[in-house]
């Protein structure tokens, strides 16, 4: 009888699983349901329905302890979590809808950069944004920047970014992982590629910034030079790599 009663609940709303119904639904489908059937039957439909709920809950949760407190509909879908838990976590004030797709915990801080990246998983960290986060400037630029693949399209940008597209072939090369100030973690274009990127673009790039970024080379402790000329070569700027440098080092 209790199937009966969830496939009576299905086939009014035309929804495949019972968890697909929100509470409002569920409660007027419940309450025509009491009308031409037993009262236990509906308590049991009741009862399992809190049940998923309390599953999908948990599921929706630890993963939002993993991710920045940052969960996507796209992902709900992948592991077979019922959207609707998103919209009931959001009626229970534990969730907010940030932006189409896209929620974070009420409680949780909000990490620009790493929310930013969420969103655009291609998008790397790269010039001046980069240098920030390593550490080696403290000058912080409002304008993000971050390199793409020259195919990449963004969808809906509402943040003011400098956008640098790059060929798809160089477009991971160099990357790193580094934690932003919140400790989460994002994909930046680590020393050598910034430094082969700055040296390309001179004419485009803060005067101030350049010199001091060339300079400081010499001063970093995991520098790779060979790393250096390899991502220079494959930029076809290895001469003017290597010319730049023994200047430095003179």
């Amino acid at each position: 009888m209790k199937m009966k009663m969830m496939g009576l609940l299905l086939k009014q709303k035309k929804c495949e699983k019972v968890e697909e119904l929100d509470d409002d639904e569920l409660l007027l489908n419940i309450i025509y349901l009491l009308r031409s059937h037993g009262q236990n039957d509906i308590i049991s439909v009741w009862t399992e329905q809190k049940r998923c709920f309390m599953d999908y809950k948990k599921l929706i949760k630890d993963y939002l302890k993993t991710s920045g407190g940052l969960i996507s509909t796209r992902y709900c879908e992948e592991n077979g979590i019922p959207r609707v838990y998103l919209s009931r976590l959001v009626k229970e004030d534990f969730l907010e809808n940030v932006s189409r797709g896209l929620y974070r915990t009420k409680d949780s801080d909000f990490d620009e950069l790493y929310f930013f990246q969420y969103r655009y998983k291609k998008a790397i960290y790269s010039y001046e944004t980069a240098l920030y986060l390593m550490g080696i400037t403290d000058k912080f630029v409002m304008d993000m920047d971050v390199s793409v693949p020259s195919n990449y399209k963004f969808n809906e940008l509402k943040e003011v970014v400098n956008i640098h597209y790059v060929k798809s072939d160089l477009w991971n090369l160099g990357v790193k992982e580094v934690k932003t100030m919140f400790g989460n973690i994002v994909k930046i274009y680590g020393y050598e590629r910034c430094l082969c990127d700055f040296i390309k673009d001179k004419d485009n790039m803060d005067k101030e910034v350049y010199i001091n970024l060339i300079r400081s080379y010499r001063t970093i402790k995991d520098k790779n030079l060979d790393f250096l000329y390899e991502i220079a070569s494959k930029m076809g700027i290895l001469a003017n790599v290597r010319e730049i440098l023994e200047v430095v080092y003179e």
